[in-house]
């Protein structure tokens, strides 16, 4: 009797790796930066190049999942991070701390992609090492999980394999212009968002704000999405809204939100710079794919969608690296600017080719 993947043990598994993850990651460019004694270009090269393995850890993930051996190489990739966050407990210093973080994320990479495919089948201050440990048992218990109860849904690969036979038309010239223009906003909205995720964090210390405090306005972010979000969709039901005008607007919050960086000292500026832009954030995030898939066609649907996973990727990787030498060369004001003026001059782009392309319906002219 083969067995199956039970939904609970998916979001379980998810839901733990996701926590593990969490406790990690905020706290990066600070430990690099106050601790490890790097300077912020030097740490946003080292985050830089663990965005580059996730992207490759995701295309593996990928690739994997459409050959087989999928169960196999979960548990590989599982056992991937477990291990290397276990090392992190004893080694921790310059240069094994980079290493070791990069090697995690090119299991997160594989794992998470996998997971996510399976899925549509149906504290520095108080001690580095406690985060570690914590984080390591998360992964622990995800890689006995995976072990236990991860089983492959046969009828989702036999599905995708028989939808992909019969497709072969290709997205018009128009659409594939406005696709990849919202692609490059996506880019620049995570160059500006990753600015949260890396180098804010070193700021707000700066400014004699504690670590506590920065990882509080995460906790803000996830409490507005979860509110806000089923909000959303349901304003969506009632009133049709397009996807061109959820992103408009998007962008708009997003400018607002990095701009107010500038004039940011204490704070309630940065839980008031937070607010604007997980509003922006639940605007445009869940809406790229959606844009993306309406204007592609069915054949090359999956490989816009991988492009809307790469592109944002790759702002990521870029963002702390470019952060760090705008903020070493110039200063943290420099870098909201850019930012900032960044999101305006792509989200400008993109109109002018929805304008162009797009009919008053979001539709290919013809």
């Amino acid at each position: 009797m083969k067995r199956e993947l039970r939904l609970h043990w998916l979001l379980l598994g998810s839901l733990i790796c996701s926590t593990g993850g969490s406790l990690l990651w905020p706290l990066t460019t600070i430990y690099m930066h106050d601790y490890l004694h790097q300077s912020l270009t030097v740490a946003g090269t080292v985050l830089f190049f663990n965005s580059i393995t996730l992207i490759i850890g995701s295309w593996l993930g990928g690739y994997i999942y459409d050959h087989g051996k999928v169960r196999f190489f979960l548990i590989l990739s599982v056992l991937m991070q477990a291990a290397s966050v276990f090392l992190l407990i004893f080694f921790h210093d310059w240069p094994y701390f980079a290493f070791l973080l990069i090697l995690d994320n090119f299991g997160n990479g594989i794992s998470s992609t996998i997971v996510s495919s399976l899925a549509t089948g149906y504290v520095i201050e108080i001690s580095i090492n406690m985060i570690f440990i914590v984080n390591f048992a998360m992964y622990a218990v995800f890689l006995l999980i995976v072990w236990l109860f991860y089983f492959v849904p046969q009828h989702v690969l036999a599905k995708h394999a028989s939808q992909k036979k019969g497709a072969s038309d290709k997205t018009p010239k128009k659409a594939a212009i406005v696709i990849f223009a919202a692609l490059a906003l996506y880019f620049a909205i995570d160059v500006g968002y990753s600015q949260w995720q890396s180098n804010l964090s070193v700021y707000m210390g700066q400014l004699g704000i504690p670590v506590k405090n920065y990882s509080l306005l995460w906790t803000i972010n996830g409490i507005i999405i979860v509110l806000i979000q089923p909000l959303i969709n349901r304003f969506d039901e009632f009133f049709q809204t397009k996807l061109t005008h959820k992103i408009y607007l998007g962008i708009v919050l997003f400018v607002f939100g990095f701009s107010s960086l500038i004039f940011a000292k204490s704070y309630p500026y940065f839980v008031l710079s937070m607010t604007i832009v997980t509003l922006g954030e639940v605007l445009t995030f869940p809406t790229f794919p959606a844009f993306v898939s309406s204007l592609s066609s069915f054949s090359e649907k999956g490989k816009y969608q991988g492009l809307v996973t790469a592109f944002p990727a790759l702002g990521r990787a870029v963002g702390p690296v470019l952060g760090g030498i705008i903020i070493d060369n110039f200063s943290y004001a420099a870098l909201f600017t850019f930012t900032s003026a960044f999101v305006i001059i792509v989200g400008s782009i993109l109109i002018g080719c929805a304008k162009i392309n797009l009919d008053g319906n979001g539709e290919i002219k013809k």
